[in-house]
């Protein structure tokens, strides 16, 4: 009894609110940490797959400097779900044995061994850690072509996501209610929820955990003026570690956030309840 006590007395707390842009700024720097990512990029392949959280990946892992918000497709958006200009989309960003492939796309995929790490973004994670990826192509979009490829080889799929994203129910129940064809009407465009199946998500909670060790526990979510997404949790450790962790976090206070970057609507060719087209 004793003992359990003195450990309690040991261990140092922080309480720390991060704002969604700031929550992605820590999830990539934790996937980008992880020893699966590491040993591919020294020894295998790493597919980052186009999304606004895999940009921040891409920063982390590369040292490099993106204008995220053009990195990905698919764009919840203005209150709606929505795409990124026809004109300007982006190629995954591909590194072999620590080199990154210009003119290389996901046909890389064919090369994938087990070993091997595919980062995707995603739309929803439920309490149960299990992801799922809006799509709007009838053929499923990246997702739809790569995992073919993944769950057959057993490559790693990693899914940077914060817990803005946490939805209350299942991934598959809510994925049984969608469809591309399903919807009368819609705020945007018409779009089916994917779940991801192997998928290993990294949300803030692993993230504290990869970085520095500490437990990261839930307490709050939301906010106003600027904070609308924010999660709020309190970090457990030893004084060390949470004094490290609360640094990092002080460190990137003030993440900027991106601008919108949609089609316009008048040149969009996808179906969308906003012309109440099918």
């Amino acid at each position: 009894m004793l003992h359990s006590v003195f450990r309690v007395m040991l261990m140092e707390r922080a309480l720390v609110t991060l704002t969604p842009y700031e929550s992605r700024r820590l999830i990539g720097r934790a996937v980008a940490n992880m020893e699966v990512v590491r040993k591919a990029y020294r020894e295998g392949i790493i597919v980052i797959a186009t999304s606004i959280s895999t940009a921040y990946v891409a920063e982390e892992l590369l040292g490099i400097s993106m204008e995220k918000e053009k990195f990905t497709y698919g764009v919840v958006s203005k209150g709606r779900l929505c795409v990124t200009p026809k004109n300007n989309r982006p190629r995954p960003i591909v590194i072999k044995r620590g080199r990154i492939l210009k003119n290389t796309g996901y046909e890389i995929l064919e090369e994938f061994e087990p070993d091997d790490v595919f980062i995707k973004g995603a739309n929803a994670i439920d309490p149960y850690g299990n992801v799922g990826v809006l799509a709007a192509s009838p053929t499923g979009g990246t997702l739809g072509n790569a995992l073919r490829y993944l769950l057959s080889r057993g490559s790693h799929i990693i899914v940077p996501i914060g817990l803005e994203k946490l939805i209350p129910i299942p991934i598959h129940e809510a994925a049984e209610h969608t469809g591309i064809y399903y919807y009368k009407y819609s705020t945007g465009m018409y779009a089916a929820l994917i779940p991801v199946p192997r998928a290993k998500p990294v949300t803030e909670i692993e993230a504290y955990q990869i970085l520095f060790n500490v437990r990261a526990i839930p307490i709050a979510a939301g906010g106003v003026s600027g904070s609308e997404g924010s999660i709020t949790l309190v970090l457990e450790g030893s004084e060390e570690n949470v004094k490290k962790a609360f640094e990092y976090t002080m460190s990137i206070k003030g993440e900027p956030k991106l601008p919108s970057y949609t089609e316009n609507c008048k040149k969009c060719e996808w179906p969308c309840g906003l012309r109440s087209e099918k």
